[in-house]
């Protein structure tokens, strides 16, 4: 079986870690991977240390025919018998090329971005040349399906998005100190880029409820998470300095393992890849009942709450804080969780199923 693996390749691997786990995975299966994206050196150097063959090829905008003609000659040079999309701007261009041939499409998908109604769907994960949608949760799997017609809901498939808890051991804690926090405070994660749908702001508005004795801050990391909106909000908190706007982060998992509590207050989640970094570093979760994520844990590995309830949000973080053993114990079955629940291992085979489904 060959397959052509199409990803994005020019973000940092650790955002990217699962899939290519994945497209690993599946050539220790037996299968003929070969990928393809518009690969950072970071990212050809763990190619290369997982001896995956890869070619840097990549549409250059919206609709080109350049890549769209160099995909139709890989399809014929490496005799491909399906195509895996991980990127929608790659799908676009490679999906017309895919159209009268017997080469069977799949394509990642895993928020509730998707509706109908919109015409450029139809080029993407609504294509009429796409035979399956793999939808990372339950949330997103119902949302896809609701999107298709008739005999097309078929295609919706759910393969949860798999991590292993063994991929960041070696990575070392972040030594807080160099945010002025002390070893013995309690730390409090959010990571987010600024946008609405985040609902950072419940996150910071949280702080003002807070029950505790602790000496207690708030990190908050992601694109533009240290903008004047969450500035003057930080500066109206009574944690004041306590509140760290960090903005973008290439040491993220590492922060992960030094902080006590993970918190998402998104008002809408597909799954939430921060959320399986913090459990894999054996963190408490505290989230929004915000869509798939809450599929990730369970009573006794965290904490869901209700959408834009900063009240409510800052009472859980207190009581995390406040119990030290509860605390440590959740964090310990989060990690359990992801290695006995939602394990890379069990998306290899589900992939691999769907691939022999396709393929018969």
């Amino acid at each position: 079986m060959n397959v052509l693996f199409v990803i994005k390749g020019n973000e940092p691997y650790v955002s990217q870690q699962a899939q290519i786990e994945l497209a690993s995975g599946l050539q220790q299966k037996g299968v003929c991977m070969l990928l393809i994206g518009n690969f950072s050196m970071e990212m050809e150097l763990q190619l290369n240390t997982l001896s995956l063959s890869y070619l840097k090829v990549f549409p250059k905008k919206s609709i080109d025919r350049a890549y769209a003609r160099d995909f139709k000659i890989l399809l014929k040079e490496h005799q491909i018998d399906l195509v895996h999309f991980v990127d929608g701007k790659s799908a676009r261009n490679g999906l017309q090329v895919l159209k009268n041939t017997s080469i069977k499409s799949v394509i990642y998908f895993g928020s509730s971005s998707l509706h109908w109604y919109d015409p450029s769907s139809y080029f993407t994960y609504l294509s009429p040349y796409l035979d399956a949608v793999i939808c990372n949760s339950n949330f997103v799997y119902s949302h896809v399906r609701a999107q298709l017609f008739g005999k097309s809901k078929e295609k919706a498939v759910r393969i949860f998005k798999g991590y292993h808890s063994d991929w960041f051991t070696n990575i070392p804690p972040k030594d807080l100190t160099e945010f002025g926090i002390a070893k013995d405070d309690m730390v409090v994660c959010l990571v987010g880029n600024h946008r609405k749908v985040k609902g950072t702001k419940y996150f910071l508005a949280s702080s003002h409820f807070l029950a505790t004795a602790k000496n207690v801050h708030y990190l908050l990391i992601g694109d533009q998470t240290d903008c004047r909106t969450f500035q003057q909000m930080k500066n109206q908190s009574p944690l004041g300095e306590h509140i760290h706007l960090l903005g973008r982060r290439d040491d993220v998992v590492a922060i992960l393992k030094s902080v006590d509590i993970y918190v998402q207050t998104s008002l809408e989640e597909g799954f939430g890849r921060a959320i399986s970094e913090a459990m894999c570093v054996g963190k408490p979760i505290i989230m929004t009942d915000a869509g798939g994520c809450t599929e990730l844990i369970d009573s006794s590995s965290g904490i869901i709450v209700p959408k834009r309830n900063p009240k409510l949000i800052g009472k859980a973080i207190s009581k995390l804080l406040n119990h030290d053993t509860f605390r440590e114990d959740m964090g310990k079955n989060a990690r359990k969780r992801i290695d006995n629940v939602y394990h890379i291992n069990q998306t290899i085979e589900d992939t691999l199923d769907l691939y022999h489904r396709l393929l018969r």
